[in-house]
């Protein structure tokens, strides 16, 4: 996985952290790598949509920053 911000400055990395790294970044894009598994970018995607951004902090969240995309949409009736 490579995943890019709105800059094109980007990382390498797995799924599981590719996921992580895309739901806390603003515009961010995933792509795969040419080895990667047919379908990886999109389960990347998939996944980062019901993560919440920096998952590392902890406390309560209310903020629509804070929330997974899902979450968001789901307030909102989307």
């Amino acid at each position: 996985m490579t995943v890019l911000d709105r800059f094109n400055a980007g990382a390498d990395g797995c799924e599981h952290h590719g996921a992580r790294l895309l739901t806390s970044l603003a515009g961010g894009r995933v792509y795969a790598l040419p080895h990667a598994a047919p379908g990886t970018a999109i389960r990347v995607f998939r996944a980062a949509d019901g993560i919440r951004p920096f998952c590392w902090l902890d406390g309560p969240r209310t903020d629509p920053s804070q929330l997974s995309h899902a979450e968001n949409r789901a307030r909102h009736g989307a």
